[in-house]
């Protein structure tokens, strides 16, 4: 994957193009404040990453659209990505057309996908394969695929970055990210093989087909157990459980005899297990709560004749006594009597009093009814007599319904004992049923052994291409060739530590030259010369490894500034990009600088393209070629946007 174009669309509805040559270098040179360095923060966006970080002012106030146009092996590729709005750092909006040839839109696209989508079809794209790393044991971080935004860490160099001591790669300093290189740079090196995942997945699946296998033949051997020994000890639960009285002498029996002994035994099935009485009991249970309410009943119809006795007894007695109170007037005579006469002091009663007649009424009258209370007294007495008899018969019936419920109880324990007997003879054929199948149809387990073994040596082969160790082999073996690459390119640039061995350190993400007194890292060069120069080398090596080994990365560096610590960017307005100021040494640096990024070009076109933006603007046939467009008086944005 290569650059073809730069694409901005303003709101006005104008288009700006700059266009560069895939398999070359190509030079972007002019004055401080025409938008240069902005350029990689608009190819990456384009390229999938989610934040805009396109530098407020100019270009985010006439910009609607960024976009890119790209050249693969086959075909191209246009793609575009929304201005955000002021107050936003990203938007999802995007667009995405694919054809052998496809022409930059003249107008500003209307999105037709998603900045996600265009990430997952890049990283198809380029031939980024599935992928994992998996953090070894022990470490919290989560596993990690590589795709496209990984892989841009190689293509970019920014302004702070190409000149930077601590940090050699893009976004290095940017938080877990130099770990993400860590993790991922071994992938697109190749020193995890292409179809590590399929191996993955397939080791998975080949240990739990061992562990089948295991299985099956270690329950092949428990079942075929020690032979007649085991059969013995059958014949011996067999008969605990009732199931066989039969005395075996296993000196004299062979073990296929023994097996022919065990098999009715084998073939026994268990009686009827429903427990007995069960309807009955339903029944009897429904009878005995009607005969209990009968019951209850007579015990209520009882109590209140009871209490109706009690309480004409009481009335009895009341009466007797009016009776003895009225017969008094006996004492009287009642034939000449005068009611207007006291009967007793023979004084005049302003009330008179009733006559005695009335009273001798008032007390016929209660001897009625007290006659009438005693007739009936004996047969409430009677009543209540058979309310009892019939009491004692409902009681009896209870009784005799719970003596017949308790024996259902007693009849269904023995039932149970029974089912548990039969539980147990049934587990005994079932063991032997199991045994006699394994001495018919499987007396050799070899089949099971050969088939363990097969899977155990298939997860064996699977380890071995997954071998950590053999990772780290191939891996080491890599740096050891970019090593010798990258110490050969500084010697060529007559650096500081030229003459000593040059490699690249994945544990800490950095260049060391190994001397002989002890390795310097890159931080502990001075000098920015020196670390602008193996930021140069170490990128040009892994390109050139990528590119001839078909690497899935994209086919381009971007150098933003690569001249800074030689050309004073405040005389820029007076130099106009001429580095004739400088001593010869400084000259000859910068020379052999942009030489070696020529050479590399050349060697790996047309599978390798450079980018630089730089203020500096060499007299030289090689640079000049490779200008693409010089700005000074103009900008990346056009006057006539503003």
């Amino acid at each position: 994957m290569q650059i073809l174009e730069i694409v901005l669309y303003s709101y006005k509805g104008q288009k700006r193009i700059v266009s560069l040559n895939p398999g070359k270098a190509n030079i972007i040179t002019g004055s401080s404040g025409t938008g240069k360095s902005a350029l990689i923060e608009i190819v990456e966006y384009c390229l999938g990453r989610s934040k805009c970080l396109v530098p407020e002012g100019i270009i985010r106030d006439t910009v609607s659209w960024f976009g890119v146009r790209l050249k693969f092996n086959s075909d191209e590729v246009f793609i575009g990505r929304a201005n955000p709005s002021k107050k936003a750092l990203s938007t999802n909006a995007a667009y995405l057309e694919v054809g052998t040839v496809v022409p930059s839109p003249e107008q500003a696209p209307s999105a037709n996908t998603t900045n996600d989508a265009i990430s997952d079809f890049l990283t198809q794209k380029i031939g980024i394969s599935p992928n994992i790393h998996t953090p070894p044991i022990g470490h919290t971080r989560d596993s990690l695929e590589a795709n496209i935004k990984h892989a841009l860490f190689y293509c970019f160099q920014q302004q702070d970055e190409i000149a930077s001591k601590r940090n050699l790669f893009h976004r290095q300093s940017e938080e877990f990210m130099k770990q993400t290189i860590k993790d991922t740079l071994p992938y697109f090196l190749g020193a995890i093989q292409e179809d590590r995942l399929a191996l993955e997945q397939e080791l998975a699946r080949s240990k739990r087909e061992l562990k089948k296998a295991e299985q099956l033949l270690k329950e092949a051997e428990l079942i075929k157990g020690e032979g007649v020994s085991k059969a013995i000890s059958l014949f011996a639960e067999a008969q605990e459980v009732g199931l066989s009285y039969a005395a075996v002498h296993s000196e004299r029996l062979e073990l296929f005899e023994l097996a022919n002994l065990l098999k009715p035994i084998a073939e026994w099935k268990p009686g009827e297990s429903v427990f007995p009485g069960t309807e009955r009991l339903t029944e009897l249970q429904s009878e005995l709560y009607t005969v209990r309410s009968e019951h209850n009943e007579k015990a209520e119809a009882i109590r209140a004749a009871k209490t109706f006795v009690n309480e004409a007894e009481g009335y009895s007695s009341e009466v007797k006594q009016q009776e003895f109170r009225l017969e008094s007037i006996a004492l009287f005579n009642t034939e000449d009597h005068d009611a207007s006469t006291c009967p007793l002091c023979s004084g005049q009663m302003i009330n008179p009093v009733p006559h005695v007649t009335e009273v001798k009424k008032s007390l016929e009258r209660v001897k009625e009814n007290l006659e009438t209370t005693m007739k009936e007294r004996p047969r409430l007495r009677e009543y209540i007599e058979t309310l009892e008899k019939e009491k004692e018969v409902i009681y009896k019936k209870i009784q005799e319904i719970n003596q017949e419920i308790d024996g259902i109880f007693r009849e269904q324990s023995a039932a149970k004992q029974l089912r548990d007997l039969n539980v147990r003879r049934g587990r005994v054929a079932g063991r032997i049923s199991l045994w006699l199948e394994s001495i018919e149809l499987d007396s050799d387990i070899s089949k099971y052994k050969e088939a363990a073994y097969r899977a155990k040596q298939r997860v064996i082969s699977l380890k071995n291409q997954l071998d950590e160790e053999s990772k780290q082999e191939r891996l080491q073996s890599i740096f050891n060739r970019l090593g010798i690459q990258m110490t050969e390119w500084s010697n060529m640039l007559k650096l500081e530590h030229s003459g000593d061995p040059v490699r690249f350190d994945l544990t800490n993400v950095t260049v060391v030259i190994d001397r002989e007194e002890r390795p310097i890292t890159l931080e502990r060069m001075g000098s920015g010369q020196n670390w602008v120069a193996y930021h140069l080398i170490v990128h040009l090596a892994l390109h050139k490894y990528f590119a001839q080994h078909g690497r899935p990365i994209p086919r381009f560096l971007f150098l933003d500034q690569p001249t800074q610590v030689y050309y004073p960017r405040d005389q820029d307005a007076h130099l106009l990009g001429s580095i004739s100021h400088l001593v010869d040494d400084d000259k000859l640096a910068v020379k052999r600088m942009f030489d070696l990024v020529f050479d590399v070009v050349e060697i790996l076109a047309p599978d390798f393209q450079v980018i630089i933006t730089d203020h500096a603007d060499l007299a030289d046939e090689r640079f000049q070629s490779s200008i693409v467009e010089r700005w000074r008086g103009e900008a990346l944005i056009p006057n006539d946007w503003h």
